[in-house]
């Protein structure tokens, strides 16, 4: 099945033509092994290019189709490859077979760096959607579609437009893809291999490895160690994720909600759709915002990574300014935070942890949210800041306090909605019926986009729904519809979960419920779609009484360490005293460092227990560890 992207509704001139051939190429690929792109963007060294539609196909190889909206009484004349034109954005001369021509071979020219993908074809058409096969003789064009690979409105039919992809000039010839190189081809137009710049790769230092860490050549029919095992696994690189990657490329025209199971990506797609907007969009202000301090070294080097990824090393996260900004929900003294930034455009003295009411650190950042949309609406203040605004971690910024919420709303994604500049172009005249005397309600949406996981905290199963974060009314606008205009989604649900073995992610949500608990079920979701919304399969309805069967596929967690290593991934032992169990731990954990793991990255022991018992049970096992040399 074809499958369709569109990266971005931008309302722009030409638009309109494109979204005809769009279409057109929709009705005609249906049920083709293809990907479409509609505006795939290219970074490159001093070049950004982004063809109208880029068709990728394992028989075609890529097919760029540059639509022209012109009119017939725009094109005054054909000279070869020259078009004579008048009234098109103040152009006298276009070419836009070598403009299709040149984007082509510039994605060629990048496949280079993938050996298997040196020969990838490559074709050219040019669209015009709004001339006719009459309008173009009677101009006296017609002798000029035998050289020039040219669609016109009689060709976007379904049968004409595919004839005419099988039919369109090589850029470049070659022999069909296999299912390898197609494979391939996917990956590297995708998030997990985007193309870089066309040029020769470095090649990476090799790691100095300590003489107490080497191994002796693998022999055949030995068991893998547990590092051998982890590095295999470390390299394995998931097939093409048509839902990551159009999270990723896309830019929204409003909110966006991604919700899904811990694990399936959702913080490396923000970074990677925070890099590519600042990148599309050098003049807006963005902001990726999360709420684990723990994150922030992490999500800085990610979004500078993806940043150097798709410019070719041009941009860096250290040289956008204030452009955009990597951003702690609340923030500290020495280090910037959203609020702290809002609360500083507003002039208002800052809430810190010590001046606000006992509660979890959610609970405190909520209550100075609240006071903040309190003050700012007594003295009448805007505070619009941001073009777009991207959150992470989005199920630790609500709660269920009604205290804690604003005007019914939640506080801090309300506070973040009105920190944002309207998106003109999704103007929704709704909306006015929302103003009030003295106000100024929103006329058009925000690009307001959050991510959180499903069934992640024990405290707390709230899904956050659009009437929830922004009230009734407004809510009930805003997620009228399942798509934007052009295709891009409203919400998605990652069902997928690449960070966690699957035997893994079964035993922590059954323990996580308390499953098989003698007083019976902690908590945990009690519906058909809540489990089917974290990627099980469900057999039975859940009535009282009544048993239900879950089921995950293994396509649904592709981690491939259950596969590579052949013993259970869990053990779950009981010894009968504790100086027994520390002893075994010890060296559990000698054994493993012996074998190469690194205490500090690979091995974790969790010490449990109220506050006192668990200060003492960490010392007994310091002293174990120490005992054995760790």
């Amino acid at each position: 099945m074809a499958q369709f992207i569109t990266t971005e509704k931008v309302g722009g001139p030409g638009e309109a033509a494109e979204e005809k051939v769009w279409e057109a190429v929709k009705r005609a690929l249906p049920s083709r092994d293809c990907l479409v792109y509609w505006r795939y963007t290219i970074f490159g060294r001093q070049k950004f290019r982004e063809p109208d539609i880029l068709i990728a196909d394992p028989e075609w190889g890529l097919v760029v189709i540059e639509v022209k909206g012109l009119r017939p009484e725009q094109i005054l004349g054909i000279e070869g490859y020259r078009w004579r034109v008048t009234g098109y954005f103040g152009k006298d001369f276009i070419n836009p077979v070598e403009q299709g021509r040149s984007q082509v071979q510039f994605l060629l020219t990048l496949l280079e760096r993938f050996p298997e993908l040196r020969s990838t074809p490559g074709r050219v058409l040019v669209a015009l959607p709004e001339v006719s096969r009459d309008d173009w003789e009677a101009r006296g064009f017609d002798g000029f579609l035998s050289e020039q690979p040219v669609l016109l409105s009689e060709d976007l039919t379904p049968t004409r437009l595919l004839r005419a992809l099988e039919r369109a000039p090589y850029i470049r010839y070659s022999d069909p893809l296999d299912d390898s190189q197609w494979a391939k081809l996917k990956a590297a137009l995708g998030t997990s291999g985007s193309l870089p710049r066309a040029e020769k790769p470095v090649e990476a230092e090799k790691p100095v490895q300590a003489v107490s860490n080497t191994r002796p050549p693998a022999q055949p029919n030995r068991t893998p160690s547990r590092l051998e095992v982890l590095s295999e696994s470390r390299a394995f690189v998931h097939a093409f994720d048509l839902q990551q990657e159009s999270i990723a490329k896309t830019v929204p025209p409003g909110p966006q909600r991604i919700r899904g199971i811990a694990g399936s990506g959702k913080t490396v797609l923000l970074a990677q759709k925070a890099a590519l907007m600042h990148l599309k969009h050098p003049e807006w202000r963005i902001a990726l915002v999360f709420f684990s301090r723990s994150l922030y070294d992490q999500l800085k080097a990610s979004v500078d990574h993806w940043l150097r990824h798709f410019s070719g090393g041009e941009v860096r996260l250290e040289g956008t300014g204030n452009r955009l900004e990597v951003l702690h929900a609340w923030g500290a003294r020495e280090q910037p935070g959203f609020y702290r930034t809002l609360a500083s455009t507003l002039g208002l003295p800052p809430l810190n942890v010590g001046n606000t009411p006992d509660g979890s650190p959610s609970s405190k950042l909520l209550y100075a949210c609240h006071a903040l949309l309190a003050d700012a609406e007594q003295g009448k203040k805007r505070f619009e800041l941001f073009d777009a605004l991207l959150i992470d971690e989005g199920q630790d910024l609500v709660h269920e306090d009604e205290a804690l919420r604003y005007k019914l709303k939640q506080a801090f994604y309300w506070m973040a909605y009105r920190s944002l500049k309207p998106v003109e172009e999704e103007q929704d005249p709704l909306l006015t019926a929302l103003e009030t005397p003295g106000t100024r309600t929103p006329r058009a949406v925000r690009r307001l986009i959050w991510a959180y996981d499903e069934a992640q905290s024990l405290d707390t199963l709230i899904i956050p729904q659009y009437k929830e974060l922004f009230g009734e009314e407004l809510g009930a606008l805003l997620s009228s519809g399942v798509s934007y205009k052009g295709g891009i989604q409203k919400s998605e649900v990652m069902r997928k979960c690449y960070r966690t073995p699957r035997p893994i992610l079964l035993a922590a949500h059954a323990l996580g419920m308390g499953l098989l608990r003698a007083e019976g079920m902690l908590s945990g979701l009690t519906t058909a779609k809540g489990w089917l919304d974290l990627g099980y399969s469900v057999e039975g309805q859940f009535r009282s009484g009544q048993s239900v069967s879950l089921h995950r596929p293994r396509e649904h967690s592709p981690h491939p360490l259950e596969d590579l290593w052949k013993d259970s991934l869990l053990e779950f032992k009981v010894y009968p005293d504790r100086g027994l169990e520390l002893e075994a731990l010890a060296r559990k954990v000698s054994e493993a460092v012996e074998e190469g793991l690194s205490p500090s990255r690979q091995l974790l022991v969790l010490v449990l227990g109220e506050w006192g018992d668990a200060g003492v049970l960490q010392a007994q096992v310091f002293a174990a560890l120490r005992r054995v040399g760790v």
